[in-house]
């Protein structure tokens, strides 16, 4: 079955009106525990299908790039685990370019 097929179906939103959800009551007859706008008609663009669909994506694309996550993680902290015989090579190479300009 196609995607289009399948979020095609009539998913009967627009029989779920305000008066048939259940609502919230403080208490019998004393109102709302929050405000509700219950003469607005359902509006939804997105189904069920359609987060499912976007939730299948996203899992199987970390469970695919996982591996390559890891290893560009573990990549960026190359460069710092040489990083005390770098900073030595460096005072020393500057070390002998400054008595190599007194000499000279």
């Amino acid at each position: 079955m196609q995607r289009f097929d399948r979020l095609n179906q009539d998913d009967s939103y627009d029989e779920g009106k305000p008066e048939n959800r259940p609502g919230t009551k403080a208490e019998l007859g004393s109102g709302s525990l929050y405000v509700e706008k219950v003469d607005l008609l359902p509006q939804s663009l997105i189904k069920e299908d359609d987060v499912e669909i976007y939730i299948r994506g996203v899992t199987y694309s970390n469970k695919v790039s996982k591996v390559v996550n890891k290893f560009i993680s573990r990549l960026k902290w190359l460069p710092l685990e040489k990083r005390y015989e770098i900073f030595e090579k460096a005072i020393q190479a500057n070390f002998a370019q400054k008595q190599l300009n007194i000499e000279h």
